[in-house]
């Protein structure tokens, strides 16, 4: 008897059944533009995303990357983020045990995962619900627990931050080509980073579907030299309204500038009556202790960020020296 589930990576026109299926699966729903914009119009050209085919009744299942320019020890490649994997519950044990969940995903490994052109380095994700399966059966490995830091915002607001009256913090509406040369300068200040330029954070923020971003740029007032940028945007995640620092590309020892920024950021907490401002670093990156110092607290919650490596193998080497912000993933 012929297997009904063909599992294939995915043909245009695919667009209609994962849209159903992670739409049966997750809140709120997806539309199209959404998807578009996440996965065909992503800045690497790529669509990384395996399908389980019924001839009957269509897509019932999707293990999805996004793929994402990333520098790891100053060469570029490939990573993938894994994001809306789903399979309709009457066929998740279908096929192979473990089942199709599995199946698709070493499906999607083999496809995606190595040195060739197109494959990943590693994937990585946030995998709550899928944590104990992936560890089995897809070589997940934990880097990390994701604290976040947080300031509440007083009863009377945030009082007015001391900054260099040489800066200023401006809010645009896209990145420009300056973006470029900032991140040039930053590029290796990391061992490993998602590529942050202008094409990148534009696609991420300018461009996003159903969400708004505020993107602001710190600058010296006379020269107009670009010193950092940051994103913000109010989400419910923590605490409902919270307001988020989602992105950051500001020198770690630029201090007037973040201070510059930081100011701008509780200022438009008062705006917006956001109860807490809240962001994230990883524990080794000084930035993690310097909010510290600045008034943030630290608090922990159930997230917990994995990687699955095909071409860099050391977990510690992840643990270490990954650069990652809150709009690394696709939280917020």
């Amino acid at each position: 008897m012929s297997d009904p589930i063909a599992i294939r990576p995915y043909q245009p026109g695919d667009e209609a059944g994962i849209l159903r299926g992670h739409n049966a699966t997750f809140q709120p729903a997806r539309s199209l533009a959404h998807w578009q914009w996440k996965f065909r119009d992503n800045p690497t050209g790529q669509i990384h995303v395996m399908v389980a085919d019924h001839e009957q009744q269509g897509i019932v299942g999707a293990y999805v990357t996004l793929p994402v320019r990333v520098r790891a020890d100053g060469v570029e490649c490939l990573a993938g983020q894994c994001v809306d994997l789903f399979v309709m519950p009457e066929h998740r044990r279908h096929g192979k045990r473990p089942g199709l969940f599995v199946n698709l995903a070493l499906a999607h490994y083999e496809q995606w995962g190595g040195k060739g052109a197109g494959q990943n380095a590693f994937h990585y994700g946030w995998p709550i619900a899928t944590w104990r399966i992936g560890q089995k059966y897809l070589r997940y490995e934990m880097v990390r627990d994701w604290d976040f830091l947080f300031a509440e915002r007083p009863a009377g607001g945030f009082p007015p931050r001391s900054s260099s009256a040489a800066l200023e913090v401006r809010t645009v509406a896209r990145f420009d080509a300056e973006t470029d040369a900032l991140w040039q300068r930053l590029a290796d200040q990391s061992r490993l980073q998602i590529v942050r330029d202008a094409r990148y954070l534009n696609w991420r923020y300018a461009d996003a579907h159903d969400v708004r971003y505020e993107l602001l740029e710190c600058r010296e007032r006379q020269s107009g030299v670009l010193r950092g940028l940051a994103v913000l945007t109010q989400r419910d995640l923590l605490l409902p309204g919270t307001l988020f620092l989602a992105d950051w590309l500001v020198p770690s020892d630029d201090y007037a500038a973040t201070a510059a920024l930081l100011a701008h950021a509780e200022q438009q907490a008062n705006q917006v009556s956001a109860p807490v401002l809240a962001t994230l670093f990883q524990h080794l990156d000084p930035r993690f202790l310097y909010f510290q110092h600045q008034g943030f607290k630290v608090y922990g919650t159930s997230y917990f960020q994995v990687v699955i490596p095909f071409t860099l193998d050391d977990t510690l080497w992840f643990k270490d020296h990954w650069y990652h912000t809150l709009g690394d993933s696709d939280l917020v």
